[in-house]
């Protein structure tokens, strides 16, 4: 592989990535030809993006006809049926913090947790919306913002339904986001998973020996120029890398953990260990609910009881999780990953288990009970 860039493919491929490693690979190449000067006019950017509304961004489909609307004409009270509209946020493309970082790039465009976070709050403090679905086809991405989103998305539960539709791609950085929602809906062909994390230190030291070249750092910081791509990376900053993904890696399964009801140590031994797992096999290893579409989801939050008060309870929840298909469904769909374990008394008592840790465990059993009942 030739390297035209070595600094600045480093400065992209050193930062803690939860991403699949070929689309990272990808990034990187666009980056490099734009430095080149390859690059898109607006007008060939805007073909490629029509007019697509940007990523995280919410529609609102009306839960009695599943057209799409305004939140003016949807506004509560007017037919005196409460909330009575679905919101649809996107999640597509690479991740990244902010909006500016995405708009023109993973042809076409990425997701800002940034945005998506906005969209959510808006979604959330609307009365008019009865249930909110995050629609995932997205690689993952850089670690930054990614934990502040699904931890805002995982302390609102209980407020309203929050499902996470993998329409067709859920991996990394979007899969932590995602196990942080009430459900998982895996549309027929989706994967998920790729739990993990990584950086890459590339020694290009060679290459700039065979070029006749020779950078110097002119530095101050006792490691400042730490595992520069100029020269071998050196066991202490191999050590100290490998710290800050494991760091980022540990507040990933832990939030995994949290969201799906099971231990860490199921999380890093059944998730798929790194790996994207298809469908049904994500619903069977717990790491997603059910298979559906996403119109089908539409369609049963839309059949679910409405509630009186503007506060969803968990009763809410567990009635939109035991909605039965329409006759005719594929039965395949309806899949249901085994009942979550409590943890034993010891591991309550272990400092690891934070209260909140504890109370989901036993929020995702009793959602579990509720649906087998039906």
């Amino acid at each position: 592989m030739t390297t035209r860039f070595p600094h600045l493919r480093a400065a992209i491929m050193q930062q803690p990535w939860a991403i699949m490693p070929e689309r990272l690979e990808a990034i990187a190449e666009v980056i490099e030809r734009r430095v080149e000067g390859i690059r898109l006019s607006p007008e060939e950017i805007a073909a490629i993006k029509g007019e697509r509304r940007p990523n995280g961004v919410a529609t609102y489909f009306d839960a009695s006809t599943g057209e799409t609307v305004t939140l003016s004409a949807a506004a509560p009270g007017a037919s005196g049926q409460g909330a009575s509209v679905i919101a649809v946020i996107s999640f597509f493309g690479i991740v990244a913090q902010h909006a500016s970082q995405v708009d023109d790039i993973s042809g076409p465009g990425g997701t800002s947790t940034e945005r998506v976070t906005n969209s959510y709050r808006a979604a959330k403090a609307d009365p008019s919306v009865k249930a909110i679905v995050i629609n995932f086809d997205s690689p993952g991405g850089n670690v930054s913002g990614v934990q502040a989103l699904a931890d805002e998305i995982f302390n609102g539960r209980g407020d309203k339904p929050v499902i996470a539709q993998v329409n067709s791609l859920c991996a990394s950085a979007a899969y932590w986001v995602a196990s942080s929602c009430d459900e998982i809906v895996m549309t027929p062909g989706a994967m998920a998973g790729s739990i993990g994390v990584y950086s890459l230190h590339q020694d290009v030291s060679r290459a700039v020996d065979a070029a006749g070249l020779k950078f110097t750092f002119i530095s101050a910081g006792k490691y400042k120029v730490e595992g520069n791509a100029f020269e071998p990376l050196s066991d202490e900053a191999a050590q100290a890398a490998q710290s800050n993904v494991d760091a980022f890696y540990n507040d990933f399964v832990s939030a995994v953990s949290r969201g799906r009801g099971v231990s860490v140590a199921d999380v890093k031994a059944g998730f798929g260990e790194g790996r994207v797992v298809k469908d049904k096999q994500a619903v069977k290893a717990g790491m997603a609910d059910r298979v559906d579409t996403l119109d089908g989801t539409i369609r049963r939050l839309s059949s679910a009881k409405k509630t009186a008060s503007a506060k969803a309870s968990a009763a809410d929840v567990a009635d939109i999780q035991s909605y039965e298909q329409p006759e005719g469904a594929d039965a395949s769909a309806d899949i249901r990953s085994p009942e979550p374990e409590l943890p034993t008394a010891e591991e309550q008592d272990s400092p690891d288990l934070s209260a909140s840790e504890s109370d989901a465990f036993r929020r995702r059993r009793h959602a579990h009970r509720l649906r087998s009942a039906q």
